[in-house]
């Protein structure tokens, strides 16, 4: 009797023994699965804005044509995008809109695309609100916890979708901004405008750029440091052929503490970085 009371109790340990290695075996598998899928999780899904694009065009002024729509990943930013007439005397600030720095209808290697930003001006920007019509909503950027969960936008022209991938979110001085403004680059001057963009972000993005990628930056003003003579911009690189849109890392830096200082009322007088 004895005998059989201790194999019993030898069965039991085993038994506990055998169910807890199986239970960290499914545990495992299951973190490994999540992981996987997490990992090539689609992050973005590219939503086509031909149709609107057709429809906008209806209502197309003399001095400025619908030329293509605009997406930013976790805004409200899903507006028609403008080309302007350059002897325009108004543009339509009223209304829910981009419009391209290449009012003649050509496209930079560098994109750049402007937009207004009326009511969202000041150092703890709302990330959302009922009056924001325009660009207000980009500047939800300067969270960190808002850059590590939208990482994308999107421009719909001449019928194609094209999904850029952010790699810097910057302030810049608008005579900064204004020397990169300009129909042609040279592979030096591209680069330029990358190693700017990069260095001078408030975020390192995990996100490998060159020069023969294209690059866009949409840009709107802003009076976060109290003065007029910075504008906010987000850029981003076209997501290459057969790479997968997937979440990746996104990490403050040392240029994030301006922003803090900011944000917490201290005066902080903004100037880009001495070459």
């Amino acid at each position: 009797m004895a005998r059989k009371k201790k194999i019993s109790k030898r069965v039991k340990i085993y038994n506990v023994v055998l169910i807890s290695v199986l239970a960290l075996l499914i545990i495992s598998l299951v973190t490994v699965l999540c992981v996987v899928l997490f990992k090539n999780k689609q992050f973005y899904k590219i939503e086509s804005r031909s149709k609107q694009i057709e429809k906008n065009k209806k209502a197309d002024k003399k001095d400025y044509k619908t030329i293509g729509w605009v997406r930013v990943q976790g805004t409200n930013i899903d507006y028609p995008l403008y080309g302007i007439s350059e002897t325009s005397e108004e543009y339509p600030v009223q209304e829910s809109l981009l419009w391209d720095l290449s009012y003649d209808g050509t496209y930079h290697n560098v994109m750049q695309l402007y937009g207004h930003n009326v009511t969202n001006l000041g150092p703890k920007p709302a990330r959302h609100g009922d009056d924001f019509i325009r660009l207000e909503e980009m500047m939800s950027f300067v969270y960190h916890d808002f850059a590590k969960e939208n990482k994308y936008f999107q421009v719909t022209i001449d019928g194609k979708d094209y999904l850029y991938k952010i790699f810097g979110v910057n302030f810049m001085e608008i005579d900064t901004l204004d020397s990169y403004s300009k129909e042609e680059y040279s592979e030096k001057e591209k680069k330029q405008y990358i190693d700017d963009i990069k260095n001078e972000s408030i975020y390192d993005y995990d996100v490998e750029v060159s020069t023969k990628d294209d690059i866009a930056s949409i840009v709107t003003c802003t009076r976060f440091f109290g003065n007029k003579s910075v504008d906010f911009l987000i850029t981003g690189r076209l997501v290459r052929e057969d790479e997968k849109v997937t979440n990746y890392s996104v990490l403050r830096n040392k240029n994030y503490e301006k922003v803090m200082d900011a944000m917490e009322g201290e005066e902080v007088e903004y100037e880009d970085e001495e070459e």
